[in-house]
């Protein structure tokens, strides 16, 4: 049974705009983008009006990518909001704090008492929709697959395990980042390695299955996560690679949030925003 059975279908007119054309799309965007959203807050859809203190310190964590007030993707987001309503909005009595603490890579919630409750009462506001996933576009997504076609992965799983990495660790090129670890899991490939995936790298001179360093990549990723190799997105990737669920095209068997196994199909979808 899918993880969750009582999803809406959404209209056509929800689409992503301006998305890149490497990497993931159609059905398997949909069921990476629905995989990550249960990683992350428990449920398929995504959530535009969550709002709350982050335990990590970063400030308010918030929105559709959980972008936050301390690492300044949240300021990204208002300023987008203010692109789209021409400046004056319910955000902008925020705009110093907001700026401020965003150059300082603060998480001090001093001065932003109100920040959930706006963020709150923008949820069913299409405008801000637009704004969180113009931001969600730009740090996460489009990065995260231009990246695994830099590469040269074919592969949905491995397309799919750059968003989600992007999304937990940022897609930048720091040591703890997409880029970073993607560094670091090349400088591990000394010699040629065959598998069964029938998609081959090119690494450092070398011949790699697209499945033995997508496993290597998972392995280095445990290095910079909080619960190491225990992590809920490196265990339901490994067990996907498991079963063989390389290509997707309608449904995959995973593990949720809790561990437990279940399924997400291209049958329900997240509800994207207005682009």
């Amino acid at each position: 049974m899918p993880l969750y059975s009582s999803i809406l279908a959404v209209a056509s007119a929800l689409l992503f705009s301006g998305v890149t054309k490497a990497g993931l799309s159609g059905c398997p965007q949909n069921l990476a983008i629905q995989l990550t959203n249960v990683f992350q807050i428990g449920q398929i859809s995504f959530q535009y009006s969550n709002c709350e203190k982050d335990n990590a310190g970063n400030g308010y964590v918030a929105g559709i990518a959980n972008f936050c007030t301390g690492t300044g993707d949240a300021w990204d987001v208002v300023q987008a909001y203010h692109k789209i309503t021409g400046g004056n909005d319910e955000f902008t009595a925020l705009d110093d704090v907001l700026a401020e603490r965003a150059e300082a890579s603060s998480g001090s919630t001093s001065g932003l008492s109100e920040f959930c409750p706006i963020w709150q009462s923008l949820a069913t506001n299409q405008k801000f929709w637009s704004a969180q996933g113009t931001v969600f576009e730009s740090l996460y997504f489009n990065p995260s697959q231009k990246l695994a076609d830099s590469l040269g992965l074919k592969l949905s799983v491995s397309q799919a395990a750059f968003y989600d990495t992007a999304i937990s660790l940022g897609a930048g090129n720091g040591s703890g980042s997409l880029g970073g670890i993607i560094k670091a899991t090349n400088k591990k490939v000394t010699k040629d390695v065959s598998g069964d995936s029938g998609s081959t790298l090119e690494i450092n001179g070398h011949s790699i299955d697209e499945i033995e360093w997508l496993n290597m990549f998972f392995d280095t990723r445990a290095e910079y996560e909080d619960e190491g190799d225990s992590n809920i997105s490196i265990l339901s990737y490994k067990y996907i690679i498991e079963k063989g669920e390389y290509t997707w095209d309608h449904e995959i068997e995973v593990l949720n949030h809790e561990g437990d196994v279940g399924s997400v199909t291209c049958d329900n979808s997240y509800v994207p925003y207005l682009g």
